[in-house]
């Protein structure tokens, strides 16, 4: 005669559960701080911004090791002679950005890698537009008018970049100043000026400026005359404009043209 085997009670089996997935946890956690480890920089034992690899095999924050090499050419990890070849180290600066998106690198470490990758985006398209460069400038103006990149909430200065981004050439700069005219941001309202403006743009392939013109003739807005008709044509632009400068662009003239079918 065959004997049943009880089964575990469900609390017993339970505590196996938590305690496994407790284990998991911990080797996870491990491995993290492992490859952390392996990321910080020798030196300045904090997440680069500029990686390089170093002739002894080592990753290190690009000006600290620049400096050191200045002092002693040798190893910081091994102490042993070193020359000064650095290699851009891509795949440690990809891996980085991508742990720390994915939000498996984490605390105050990360926190100031953030804020030096900041301030150093912010410094070269600084750079960039006092050197001429349009979409830079278009760039420091959508700062300026959002308050981003730990700069200041600024019309003035966000109409000011996106007029020097329109003269430049950049269609982005020149759909952004038409934006300012018709809503009057930092500037006084003229609505001839802005529409002509995002036209211009939408012309040159800036979503920001045709989704815009869509909306313009699509709800009579800035003074617009409401035409369906129009409206089609600048909603239908959107899905081949070149220039990806407005992010929901695409879906609202994709909603809107679904909503609204050609006759």
């Amino acid at each position: 005669m065959s004997q049943i085997v009880p089964m575990p009670p469900k609390r017993a089996r339970g505590r196996a559960a938590a305690d496994e997935t407790a284990q998991e946890f911990r080797r996870h956690k491990s491995a993290t701080e492992e490859a952390f480890a392996e990321l910080v920089c020798p030196i300045t034992f904090s997440l680069p911004v500029d990686p390089v690899m170093a002739e002894d095999g080592n990753v290190y924050e690009r000006s600290a090791i620049e400096e050191w090499l200045k002092q002693q050419h040798k190893s910081p990890v091994t102490n042993l002679a070193m020359g000064t070849k650095l290699l851009p180290a891509l795949r440690v600066k990809n891996m980085i950005r991508a742990m720390v998106s994915s939000g498996a690198l984490t605390g105050d470490k990360v926190d100031a890698w953030k804020l030096k990758l900041e301030e150093e985006e912010k410094v070269a398209t600084l750079r960039k537009a006092e050197a001429g460069d349009g979409r830079a400038m278009y760039n420091l103006g959508v700062w300026y008018e959002r308050g981003e990149k730990g700069l200041a909430n600024d019309e003035a200065k966000a109409f000011e970049w996106y007029e020097k981004s329109h003269e430049a050439g950049d269609a982005s700069g020149t759909g952004e100043l038409g934006g300012c005219y018709v809503d009057g941001v930092g500037v006084p309202k003229c609505l001839v000026r802005g529409a002509t403006l995002l036209m211009d743009a939408a012309g040159r392939g800036s979503k920001f400026a045709c989704v815009n013109l869509g909306r313009a003739y699509a709800s009579g807005l800035w003074g617009f005359p409401k035409d369906e008709k129009m409206a089609r044509r600048y909603y239908s632009m959107v899905a081949s404009a070149s220039l990806d400068d407005c992010t929901p662009a695409t879906e609202k003239a994709a909603t809107w043209l679904r909503e609204h079918p050609a006759a």
